[in-house]
C-alpha cells in the first residue's frame, strides 16, 4: 500500500510538472505570435527576436516556434488581437505590503482584469492605478550575454573562446549600456547559470543587442524588465510569509493570460 501511495505521488508530481510545462510553452508561443503579427514575421524585429529567445530558454520545440511565427505573420481574419496589459497592486506580507507589477497578454481585457482582480483580492491585496508602483521599480532593458564568444560566426562548427571583459565593456558602452554585471568569477559557475548581465535604457535595447552581435558576443536572452530600484525598497519575508506569497505567485502563473509578475519581496535564503 505504501508503494502504491509513493507511486501515486510520483504520478501526480509528474502530471503537475507536465501541466506547468505545457502552460509555459503555450504562453511563450502566444508571445511569439503577437510579436510576429506586429512585424509580419520579420526576424530582424527586436520584439520577435526576444520572444523567440524566451521560447528557446524554456525549450519550446523548434517546430512550434516556426509555427507560431507563421501563424502570427499570416493570422486568420477571425483571430482576436492580443495586447499587453499591466496591473499594479499591493499584496500583504508579514512585514509590510509587497508591491507587484503584473504583465498580461490577452485578447479579452474584461476577462483578464476580472481574473487578476480576483486573485489579488483573494489574498487580501488591492489593485492600484497603472503606474502607481513606478517609484519602486525601474524599467530597463536587460541583455544576458554568454561568457563564451564565437571565434567565427560564419562557420557551421564555430569554436568558442572566453569573453574578453575589456572588449565586451567597450562594445557594450558603444551600444548604449548603462550598467554591466560580470558576476562571480568564471570558475564559480558554468556559462548557462552565470551569464553576464548588461542593462540599458528600454528604447536602446535593439541598439545594444545589435552592437553586441556585431562584436561577436552571444546574447542568450534580452527583454525589458522592471527591477527594484534599491535594496531598501525590498520587503523581507519570513517562512510563513514566503509560503503565502509563493502560493499567490503560483496562482498567477496558472492564469494563461499572466506572463510576468514583478515584485519587491525579499525571500529568506532557505526559501529562495
Amino acid at each position: 500500500m505504501a508503494g502504491h501511495n509513493k507511486w501515486s505521488k510520483i504520478k501526480r508530481k509528474k502530471a503537475a510538472n507536465d501541466v506547468a510545462r505545457a502552460r509555459e510553452h503555450t504562453k511563450v508561443a502566444r508571445a511569439i505570435e503577437v510579436a510576429s503579427r506586429s512585424c509580419q514575421g520579420d526576424m530582424a524585429d527586436i520584439s520577435l527576436q526576444s520572444a523567440v529567445a524566451a521560447a528557446r530558454a524554456v525549450q519550446l520545440p523548434k517546430e512550434r516556434i516556426e509555427k507560431a511565427i507563421e501563424r502570427g505573420a499570416n493570422p486568420n481574419a477571425k483571430d482576436e488581437l492580443s495586447v499587453i496589459r499591466r496591473y499594479d497592486g499591493m499584496i500583504p506580507g508579514n512585514n509590510g505590503k509587497i508591491a507587484v507589477i503584473i504583465e498580461t497578454l490577452t485578447e479579452n481585457r474584461n476577462r483578464t482584469a476580472a481574473n487578476v482582480r480576483h486573485l489579488v483580492t483573494k489574498i487580501g491585496g488591492e489593485l492600484l492605478p497603472t503606474g502607481a508602483n513606478d517609484w519602486l521599480f525601474e524599467h530597463v532593458g536587460v541583455v544576458y550575454v554568454s561568457r563564451n564568444k564565437y571565434s567565427d560566426e560564419e562557420e557551421e562548427n564555430a569554436t568558442r573562446e572566453p569573453v574578453d571583459e575589456d572588449e565586451l565593456l567597450e562594445c557594450a558602452l558603444d551600444g548604449g549600456a548603462t550598467d554591466i554585471d560580470f558576476g562571480p568569477d568564471e570558475d564559480e559557475g558554468d556559462d548557462a547559470d552565470n551569464p553576464i548581465v548588461i542593462k540599458c535604457e528600454t528604447i536602446g535595447l535593439l541598439t545594444l543587442v545589435q552592437s553586441l552581435k556585431s562584436g561577436g558576443f552571444v546574447s542568450t536572452q534580452f527583454e525589458n524588465h522592471y527591477l527594484v530600484r534599491s535594496e531598501e525598497n525590498k520587503v523581507p519575508l519570513n517562512a510563513e510569509g514566503s509560503e503565502k506569497f509563493e502560493k499567490f505567485l503560483d496562482s498567477m502563473d496558472e492564469d494563461m493570460d499572466v506572463t510576468t509578475v514583478y515584485h519587491n519581496a525579499n525571500f529568506p535564503d532557505e526559501v529562495s
